[in-house]
């Protein structure tokens, strides 16, 4: 009977110690560790899980912080022949953006797990080595856009010694309010050409229609642009004689200035580009021609109008972007336009337009 319960005994040891075994040394669990992440990156870059494994590999085996959750968003968008990484950090009150720019984005991903990692442990530069996930560091020439303030954690640690020099691709918290640099993504002039169409009410007698070529540069929160519109042939008929009237069209050029305002830019990019307010000048030649008369005649006059509105464009690539306008135009001379015998046929007033376009930007 001793020997019976014996080998029972052993039989459950041996059917419970395997399935055991493998919970007692299995790794921590998401919820374990001190930092959250969200990560956004095109198809060729590193993943979310690779990114968060070299976040855990500086940190070590450091456990849930006793201060709560580093909570941290980034995402990296290509720009012109480079990478941009925008990376965002919070943990109880105290929060962090950074705008971080480099070759490739296997260079961002290092630079941003480094900057999550000494958000947490700031003692993290003073071990770290510049370990790649999969990309060149010698290529890498990641360069920060904008300081960032210095976390809780670190501020009990202000009487330590100085941690030493990090990697030039990152740069150690610094203390304060983050102030980012204003206009950072249009400090060189980007050059702009587009094509699209235009519809207007109040120009004509109804609704106009036009094509509209475009060349523009940026330079700092400013958008430069120079236009030309060919608008189709309009009827406008005579209100004292519905039959006669007249053939209505319009070619003229414009100047144009857009306001790229730093704090809106921020809220809206990476994805979308807003200009407000914007202003301009036309300047062309109106041309009619009558029907409906013996002797149908035509002339031309000068058009001379404002132009104010808003523009927005969504950035379908980083070198293609479909842009809206909507204004209001006031022509300054009126011109007014009249059938021998029959009178006034069309005078232009206050218009509402909207045009839509592709743009490419280089």
């Amino acid at each position: 009977m001793r020997t019976s319960r014996a080998g029972a005994q052993a039989l459950l040891f041996a059917i419970v110690v395997p399935c055991v075994a493998p919970l007692a040394s299995s790794p921590a669990r998401a919820d374990d560790r001190p930092f959250s992440l969200r990560w956004t990156a095109p198809a060729d870059c590193p993943a979310g899980a690779a990114v968060e494994a070299e976040i855990t590999r500086l940190l070590g085996d450091q456990g849930p912080a006793s201060n709560g959750t580093l909570r941290a968003a980034g995402t990296i968008t290509p720009v012109g022949t480079g990478f941009v990484l925008h990376i965002e950090m919070s943990r109880d009150g105290w929060e962090s953006a950074r705008t971080v720019r480099g070759a490739t984005c296997h260079a961002l991903a290092d630079a941003g797990a480094l900057m999550v990692a000494m958000a947490i442990d700031p003692e993290v530069a003073t071990r770290s080595d510049p370990v790649a996930m999969g990309g060149d560091r010698s290529s890498a020439g990641a360069r920060l856009d904008n300081p960032a303030p210095e976390p809780p954690a670190a501020a009990a640690r202000t009487a330590e010694p100085p941690p030493p020099r990090v990697p030039s691709w990152s740069v150690p918290p610094t203390r304060g309010r983050e102030r980012p640099t204003e206009g950072a993504a249009e400090r060189a002039p980007l050059f702009r050409i587009g094509l699209g169409g235009m519809s207007d009410l109040g120009t004509m007698q109804h609704l106009g229609s036009a094509i509209e070529p475009w060349a523009g540069v940026v330079v700092g929160p400013v958008r430069l642009e120079a236009g030309a519109s060919f608008w189709a042939g309009n009827t406008a008929e005579s209100a004292a004689r519905p039959q006669s009237g007249g053939t209505i069209d319009l070619i003229a050029g414009s100047l144009t200035a857009c306001a790229l305002l730093p704090p809106l830019a921020r809220a809206v990019r990476p994805h979308f580009e807003v200009g407000v307010p914007c202003a301009g000048l036309e300047l062309g030649r109106m041309h009619a021609e009558g029907y409906g008369v013996s002797d149908p005649d035509e002339g031309s006059a000068l058009w001379v109008a404002l132009r104010s509105g808003a523009a927005a464009a969504w950035l379908v690539a980083p070198w293609v972007r479909l842009r809206l306008r909507l204004e209001a135009v006031v022509p300054l001379k009126r011109p007014r336009f009249v059938l021998e015998g029959v009178g006034e046929v069309h005078e232009p007033s206050v218009a509402a337009r909207a045009a839509l376009g592709l743009e490419l930007a280089f």
